[in-house]
């Protein structure tokens, strides 16, 4: 998957709230691309952070673009190929990227019927889930990628913050900080992950944690 998105990451880990990458465009994958790094980490599902704005996401100049009237285009386009993935995908992308998730979850189901082996795609159901509060669902998804592509950095990362803030499930997310800093040690916003980690750790034993 091309990585050509205007990309965010911000992670907030004061009252729990975090948000993360924000596509500006949608992209076209299949399931020949399945590996390759994903454009979306989990934002917090009680999130101020907003996404990347229309305006923000298109060239200077550009006149606005009708958020409805793409949408159609783009469910006409997936109404005259539907066991095509594609066309699917590029809705489901246009509909998160406008914080649509609830309906982005529907397009993402879509395509993991007709691709299950699209690990991009099950990463962004997770996501569209953890969104709309369901933790366990976005988990689901993640095992899913994770059992694609062992070694999915996005989706690692992507696990570690829901099972600490979706689930507190420390272990879990300690597990996956682990496997995450053994692949790569330096993935933006890990250190921050781990001092959640060792915060929430402390939290739980009664230790007040160090600043």
């Amino acid at each position: 998957m091309k990585k050509e998105t205007i990309i965010t990451a911000i992670v907030f880990f004061a009252a729990g709230c975090l948000a993360g990458y924000v596509g500006a465009e949608y992209k076209a994958s299949n399931s020949q691309q399945a590996a390759a790094v994903p454009e979306r980490a989990v934002d917090g599902p009680n999130s101020t952070e907003p996404g990347a704005t229309q305006a923000e996401s298109l060239p200077k100049g550009h006149p606005p673009i009708d958020d409805a009237a793409m949408v159609k285009v783009l469910e006409d386009e997936a109404a005259q190929k539907p066991k095509d993935p594609v066309p699917a995908l590029k809705l489901a992308d246009y509909l998160y990227d406008r914080q649509q998730f609830e309906q982005a979850v529907e397009w993402y189901q879509k395509v993991v019927v007709l691709d299950p082996k699209n690990v991009n795609a099950h990463t962004d159901l997770g996501t569209s889930y953890f969104n709309t509060g369901r933790p366990r669902e976005a988990l689901r998804e993640f095992r899913s990628s994770l059992e694609i592509n062992p070694d999915h950095e996005q989706t690692l990362f992507n696990s570690i913050v829901v099972n600490l803030e979706g689930t507190h499930d420390l272990g879990a997310a300690e597990q996956a900080w682990d496997r995450l800093h053994a692949l790569s040690p330096n993935y933006p916003g890990l250190d921050r992950l781990k001092q959640s980690l060792d915060a929430a750790r402390g939290s739980a034993s009664g230790i007040p944690s160090s600043k």
